[in-house]
């Protein structure tokens, strides 16, 4: 497409955004309908669709971890360390919202069994008051996703009625689901507290502990639809979100979104304190492994110690040796600290093999399982367990979401092996730390045994069983101190964590649908739906306005012709008149202006028919001859002749009878205007023979060179250039071309090639005449004439012999 001329920059800008305003106009009806159709569904959309609410909660996680060091307490100083010992909040948001956790709320809330009523207009599912409460069997099969239908008989009876297609039932044996491919129907009568058995479900029915008033389900169809516990899960998982109110916050806030508020409430208040129970149940957990692994070690070392009393008390009495010599003393003095010291590290030694062992053993599983004890005051092995906890977590929750060959799952199981491997290296460097220092320790005591080894052989046996005795003593003194510590911190069960907010609806009412936003969505897209058809699927628009022609061609607009109805009865007819008449003189004085001779072979011709070439070529020689000027009209159509009203009256005397050579002058085809004497016409017949031939020829090359002799303009009604190509045969022979374009007739699209039509080496004089242009924006249209001008104004469709 050739670029447009920019008639004065803006200009040009300004005729486009009008033509596209008035464009938006003309399709007003089909906007509104589009726009009504689109609220409409909007309407519908919000009539029936199920309201969806907002409930959310507040939790404060104290970061820290005060409350997670045993025997952090007024009554006991120091304290046992556990695993964390400062919260990463981020774990705590993928805690929050794990699988696991979500699962056993929804399994502690009974979710797993919806309840519904169903009337003409919609089904709904109600929470927390209903005429029935049904109680599953968990240990048998049951049936998903169907419903139950229920109708109450009495106050003691119910029918239960079921109709399914290739239903899911579940699989209590491995917790897996399977297909049955066939029909099913069930009906049967039953009373409320009876146990229904079945081959696909077991359950019980029983009235709630409220009152419910039947009326207020009257008309409703009753059931219940029981689920899978793991898709329940999955659900709110997708629906769940936890996020910190501030990046340097603690403070999380907790949403959840259903159908109905106070099922979220609920699933709320039942997710935080299951996840704060859970954190208290880690650590008590921890706690309860600690101790069984001190009171272990208790038993052990108090029966030894009760053995050496005795061994001390009768050695003693028989050997009659009460005290020690000063060397003897001090060397018990000196192997009490060391020996107690080297019991703990071997204590060490075995719960780090012990832990390495768990490690081992539990690696491949799919959840890490944390050792008995857990006691271990090395920082960086306590961030490895951690690390290696968190991704265990991680894996766990990607299960439900990735294949085990994925990617994400290939690199987070290599992640596993690696801080795995990490994990028992460092343990295996603390065992062999604790085994080299418990050697130091070993070497200084035989260095004592040495000493030891010169006193008398009483006082040494002495010395052996009172040192035996002291460092059982000693060791059960410290761990019972470390069984008080880890008792009490068990004791005061204080959490990390504390709820700020009970769980409430978020806003006023429900989140969607959203009905002012619905329907300002539905009234944008009742606009883009014929915005974009316009755009992307314009029809052939028609030419409407003369800014429509100067925006889409750059053959330049000689005349606007105005509309006018020949025998019109309307007031004012005599000034349409008029304005005809004037817009057909504003043509000829344009044309004296682009030929200052005042003669020439005129061609007129349009893109299509039906759209004004004949009726224009005719008037504009009526206005040219008016005007003293000689004119002649010819023609020059021989497929589809229109400038005679009555062809039958001049068969066998029209141009195609000169051209086939039948007529030896053109006076013989020349007749005369009957009311204007200096108008002539020569009009034809339709043509079988080759009309190229006809046109392309000697004679009519020789009639045009005779009537341009003879005559001021000879106008040529030529056939419409846009279907054949009759008009550039007479190219050669034309002055001026005057394209016709009507209002509402032409298209926009025909205007961008019209100019294209004209060979490049056979341009003329080309300009446009948009015919039928409307009254009132005329330059002529005001509402009456000037001047009292009462001669005729003669205005024709067609010339008559």
């Amino acid at each position: 497409m050739k670029e447009k001329k920019n008639n004065g920059g803006n200009s040009q800008q300004e005729v486009d955004f009008k033509a596209f305003l008035l464009k938006i106009y003309k399709n007003k009806f089909f906007f509104l309908l589009s726009i009504g159709a689109f609220v409409f569904l909007a309407l519908i959309y919000i009539a029936v669709s199920t309201p969806v609410y907002e409930a959310s909660t507040s939790i404060l996680i104290d970061s820290k971890g005060k409350n997670r060091v045993l025997g952090d307490s007024e009554y006991v100083e120091g304290g046992v360390s556990l695993i964390e010992v400062e919260k990463n909040l981020f774990n705590e948001i993928g805690i929050i919202k794990s699988f696991s956790l979500i699962k056993q709320t929804v399994k502690d809330l009974n979710f797993d069994v919806t309840y519904h009523s169903e009337k003409l207009f919609g089904r709904k599912e109600h929470y927390g008051y209903f005429p029935f409460k049904v109680t599953l069997n968990d240990s048998a099969v049951q049936l998903y996703g169907v419903p139950f239908e229920i109708t109450i008989l009495s106050d003691s009876a119910y029918k239960l009625s079921i109709e399914a297609d290739d239903f899911v039932v579940s699989n209590p044996s491995n917790g897996s689901k399977r297909v049955v491919e066939r029909s099913f129907d069930f009906e049967k009568e039953f009373a409320f507290g009876q146990a229904v058995e079945h081959e696909f479900f077991s359950f019980t029915l029983t009235k709630p502990s409220y009152e419910v008033n039947l009326e207020d389900f009257s008309g409703a169809d009753l059931s219940f639809v029981v689920h899978d516990v793991e898709d329940v899960a999955k659900n709110y998982m997708s629906s769940v979100e936890a996020n910190n109110i501030d990046i340097e916050a603690s403070i999380f806030k907790i949403v959840s979104t259903g159908t109905n508020v106070n099922k979220e409430v609920d699933f709320l208040n039942m997710l935080t304190k299951n996840y704060i129970q859970n954190e208290l149940g880690s650590r008590n957990e921890i706690a309860a492994g600690k101790e069984s692994f001190i009171r272990n070690q208790l038993r052990i070392i108090s029966d030894s110690l009760s053995k050496f009393e005795v061994v001390l008390e009768e050695f003693k009495r028989n050997r009659k040796a009460v005290d020690l010599s000063a060397t003897a003393s001090n060397a018990l003095d000196q192997t009490n600290d060391l020996q107690v010291e080297a019991a703990k590290l071997r204590m060490n030694i075995n719960f780090y093999n012990s832990v390495i062992k768990s490690v081992e053993n539990n690696r491949n599983s799919d959840e890490f399982i944390m050792p008995s004890g857990i006691g271990i005051e090395d920082p960086l092995i306590n961030r490895n367990i951690l690390d290696l906890k968190q991704l265990y977590t991680e894996r766990s929750k990607k299960r439900f979401y990735v294949t085990s060959n994925n990617q994400e799952m290939t690199i987070l199981n290599q992640q596993v092996q690696e801080a795995t491997e990490v994990l028992l290296s460092n343990l295996k460097s603390a065992v062999r730390s604790s085994q080299i220092a418990l050697g130091s320790i070993n070497s200084r005591m035989s260095r004592i045994d040495s000493e030891i080894s010169s006193l008398p052989t009483t006082e040494i046996e002495l010395l052996n069983i009172q040192r035996q005795s002291t460092l059982y003593e000693n060791l059960f003194k410290y761990l019972s101190q470390e069984l008080a510590k880890t008792g009490i911190a068990r004791a005061e069960s204080t959490s990390d964590t504390r709820v700020l907010d009970e769980a409430r609806m978020e806003g006023d009412g429900p989140v969607a649908p959203q009905k002012s936003l619905l329907l300002a969505l539905a009234v944008t897209l009742g606009m883009l739906v014929p915005l974009g058809k316009m755009i992307f699927f314009p029809p052939e628009e028609a030419i409407d306005n003369i800014g429509q022609i100067i925006a889409n061609s750059e053959i330049p607009v000689i005349a606007s012709i105005v509309h006018y109805e020949e025998g019109s009865e309307n007031e004012g007819s005599d000034v349409d008149l008029w304005k005809l008449k004037e817009s057909f003189r504003d043509l000829c004085a344009k044309l004296k202006l682009v030929n200052s001779s005042g003669k020439g072979v005129i061609g007129i011709t349009s893109i299509l028919p039906e759209e004004g070439k004949t009726y224009n070529a005719i008037n504009l020689g009526i206005t040219l001859a008016e005007s003293g000027k000689k004119v002649i009209v010819v023609d020059a159509d021989l497929r589809n002749p229109s400038l005679v009203g009555r062809l039958s009256e001049i068969k066998g005397k029209g141009l195609a009878s000169y051209l086939n050579g039948e007529l030896k002058s053109h006076e013989e085809i020349t007749y005369s205007h009957e009311k204007v004497t200096n108008l002539k016409f020569i009009p034809t017949s339709i043509v079988e023979a080759n009309v190229h031939e006809l046109l392309s020829g000697n004679r009519m090359n020789t009639l045009v060179g005779q009537l341009r002799q003879e005559y001021d303009y000879v106008i040529l009604d030529t056939p419409a250039v846009g279907l054949v190509s009759d008009f550039l045969l007479l190219l050669d022979d034309i002055d001026i071309n005057l394209f016709v374009v009507r209002r509402n007739i032409s298209k926009v699209r025909f205007l961008e090639d019209l100019e294209d039509l004209i060979p490049q080496n056979k341009h003329k004089k080309s300009y446009i005449i948009f015919n039928d242009a409307p009254r009132d924006n005329h330059k002529y249209g005001y509402g009456s004439k000037y001047g009292v001008n009462e001669e005729e104004q003669l205005v024709s469709k067609s010339l008559s012999v």
